[in-house]
């Protein structure tokens, strides 16, 4: 009887590991390079896990600086999901008309930052350079990184939108 009893027991119970949760799959999906730092998030997520933030719709995001050069940090992401199941966007999810960053590499921006020290003298800043970048997995997820800066100072924020979040911003967009 303890026997047959067991038997069930084991039937029923779960096997194999338990599946990722979705915040959990988010928040390994958003590398950033050592030397980034994490900084504070505008918006109001649901939950913070591992400093990147997880929205009521199951995307993502996380907000991060770093001290080096946009080259260098484009190419350090691109590096990081070559070795994955992302296959980057030649354009832009919500801008299907711009092209992502991965053929021009960072592009200097017209315009760029103005500051003025305390006399109201201009400091000279250099252009604002920006990349971005994007890839797609199989299921139709989109990662997205949007960082820039003058010199090495950048700024960006790297986002995961699962499918279902896609499909819902194309269908309101018309698309």
């Amino acid at each position: 009887m303890f026997v047959a009893f067991g038997c069930v027991l084991g039937a029923c119970a779960q096997t194999g590991s338990p599946a990722r949760s979705p915040s959990a799959a988010a928040v390994e999906i958003l590398w950033l390079p050592v030397d980034a730092g994490l900084e504070g998030d505008a918006a109001r997520p649901v939950l913070i896990r591992n400093g990147r933030s997880i929205y009521v719709d199951g995307s993502s995001g996380v907000v991060f600086s770093v001290a080096a050069d946009c080259d260098d940090v484009a190419r350090a992401i691109s590096e990081h999901f070559e070795q994955t199941e992302w296959q980057p966007r030649s354009t832009q999810h919500l801008n299907p008309e711009l092209a992502t960053s991965f053929t021009s590499g960072c592009r200097p921006h017209s315009g760029g930052i103005i500051q003025l020290d305390s006399n109201g003298r201009l400091i000279p800043r250099g252009p604002y350079n920006e990349w971005h970048g994007e890839w797609e997995n199989e299921g139709g997820d989109i990662v997205s990184y949007v960082f820039g800066g003058t010199g090495r100072q950048l700024r960006g924020y790297a986002s995961y939108v699962p499918r279902h979040v896609v499909e819902e911003r194309r269908h309101k967009l018309g698309r």
